[in-house]
């Protein structure tokens, strides 16, 4: 059965945000280059956006994601012939080697935890996503909501423990 996520302005949104930083870094292990890097996952999600109307997805969104994004960087290194020959055919599609489980799908892990994250108060919701999401530290956190350094460790350890225990069973996560 085939589908499209990509047709969804809000979906591809948030596709992008799920999978961009892990894109580059697949990318960034055989080229070597993060701003070309960059520039390759870039490429690739334009080439969705442009062609949106069309996919059909018969495998999951992350396998067709990588596929895709392991093609145009190997059709970069060719139109740039950036390697030698040599390193270059060693690079092809079929010896390119996933090093990602493609069961596991962060965008399904993501919905996961937002979901288990609903069950929590807002504050402390609002310092685990600042901590785990936005990236913020424990004192930035602490001086930005004017609470303890203490406080943001606390919300956070009850946030991990209340995930642990919700996520424990869940099949997208755990086998």
């Amino acid at each position: 059965m085939s589908h499209n996520p990509f047709s969804n302005p809000k979906n591809y949104e948030v596709i992008f945000k799920e999978y961009f930083s892990a894109l580059v870094n697949y990318v960034f292990k055989f080229i070597n280059d993060i701003e070309l890097s960059k520039d390759i996952v870039q490429s690739t999600f334009l080439k969705l956006w442009n062609n949106r109307e069309h996919i059909e997805i018969q495998t999951s969104v992350k396998a067709y994601l990588y596929m895709m994004t392991k093609n145009t960087m190997i059709d970069h290194i060719r139109k740039n012939k950036k390697m030698p020959t040599e390193e270059m055919n060693n690079l092809s599609l079929e010896n390119i080697q996933d090093t990602v489980d493609i069961d596991f799908d962060p965008f399904l892990v993501r919905n996961a935890l937002e979901k288990s994250l609903g069950n929590v108060k807002d504050k402390t919701r609002e310092i685990f996503v600042l901590n785990k999401f936005e990236g913020l530290s424990y004192d930035e956190i602490a001086e930005y909501l004017h609470i303890s350094k203490r406080m943001v460790d606390y919300n956070i350890a009850i946030t991990l423990k209340h995930l642990k225990e919700q996520l424990k069973n869940h099949p997208d996560i755990f086998n």
